[in-house]
């Protein structure tokens, strides 16, 4: 009789956690799902691309090739006509760790674009990263020798730094240009005859 309930508590005990297993692993995949469809949704804005939040996915496919090469993840856009990849550069800011996707033209060896993910910098000062009205002065910007985030812009890789919040901009100037070597050193797997 004591073994027949030692039997029947661990049949239980397995089946509880058989069951938290299967319900975790369900949610993860749908949160995963739903943070790559807005990933997805903010490269297309990015490139102006036409969608819906039922077509996301497939427009996304439609019009990018995801390439894994170690432990970063490349977006190269499929348009013939131009040669553009799309990737995540992180690093610290002031305050908390700064995320953004960074488009860039290799062909003219210029940002096409930048959105800023993810940050936590002080509101009206830092916090205006995350303004339409920056994100959008780096389209354009060269990339040679350096992007550049200064007091005053007057060349073509350089960009206004905002005013009062210095450490944030030279945070965001850094995981840019970090950003950009990571590029760089796979930029031949990414545009060759596989990767385009």
């Amino acid at each position: 009789m004591r073994d027949f309930r030692m039997v029947v508590f661990l049949l239980i005990l397995f089946s509880i956690c058989t069951l938290l297993l299967t319900g975790g692993k369900l949610a993860y995949d749908r949160a995963s799902a739903v943070f790559n469809r807005r990933l997805y949704a903010e490269i297309l804005d990015l490139y102006d691309y036409q969608y819906t939040e039922e077509t996301v996915e497939s427009d996304f496919a439609r019009n990018f090739k995801t390439l894994n090469i170690g432990s970063r993840v490349f977006y190269v856009e499929k348009n013939p006509e131009r040669k553009t990849v799309v990737f995540k550069a992180d690093g610290p800011g002031l305050w908390s760790q700064i995320e953004v996707l960074l488009a860039v033209d290799a062909d003219k060896e210029e940002i096409f674009g930048l959105r800023v993910l993810s940050q936590g910098e002080t509101p009206g000062l830092g916090g205006r990263i995350s303004e339409k009205a920056f994100q959008d002065s780096f389209s354009g910007l060269d990339i040679k020798p350096e992007v550049k985030v200064v007091k005053f812009a007057t060349r073509a890789n350089e960009v206004d730094a905002i005013s009062g919040a210095t450490k944030t901009s030279q945070a965001l100037e850094n995981l840019i240009n970090r950003g950009l070597e990571n590029l760089e050193r796979e930029s031949d797997i990414l545009f060759s005859e596989g990767g385009n």
